[in-house]
């Protein structure tokens, strides 16, 4: 069962511009943050640092942080170690986060893991990033594939644990 968190419940801002529409993807790529995520992240007290690392995730796009400023979140969904996935731009909204000439390809979902600290996802963000491929099919017309952000682009992302869950089929737990 889906822990949708809209726009609203954590606090997102407006886009500074409309979204390009997306009728389909060919499915879903996986990503990391690429930084330090507190190891502590996945507690069960600490969901509240979740909210804070979307919406911090928001400002640096929306900033330049990246070499560029997005008119929102580059992803189209972010999930949490606390099975709880927060929309981001959405189903049928053009990503930001896969990469020049890439993003139409496929959606962009964001796991909380990092490249030190929290780096291999816990159940529940398996799950979570389940739900949110899940969503993308239903509601976004995704295709099948699921595939790390690597595939296609120059990066380590989404990250050793993450990606040998991806190349196994990135199935429930």
């Amino acid at each position: 069962m889906m822990n949708l968190i809209s726009r609203a419940e954590w606090g997102a801002k407006k886009p500074t511009a409309d979204y390009t529409r997306l009728s389909s993807t060919k499915g879903v790529k996986i990503h990391y943050t690429g930084g330090k995520v507190a190891a502590d992240l996945a507690e069960p007290g600490n969901h509240d640092r979740c909210v804070e690392m979307v919406r911090d995730i928001q400002a640096m796009h929306m900033a330049g942080g990246r070499g560029e400023r997005y008119i929102d979140i580059g992803y189209s969904m972010v999930c949490c170690p606390h099975r709880r996935t927060f929309m981001g731009r959405g189903a049928h909204a053009l990503p930001a986060a896969n990469g020049a000439g890439l993003n139409s390809g496929h959606y962009a979902v964001l796991a909380l893991v990092g490249s030190s600290g929290l780096t291999e996802p816990n159940d529940d963000l398996l799950n979570a990033l389940v739900d949110a491929i899940e969503y993308l099919r239903e509601r976004g017309d995704a295709g099948r594939e699921v595939k790390g952000h690597r595939d296609g682009y120059a990066t380590s992302c989404p990250g050793d644990p993450l990606y040998a869950w991806v190349r196994k089929g990135a199935e429930r737990p």
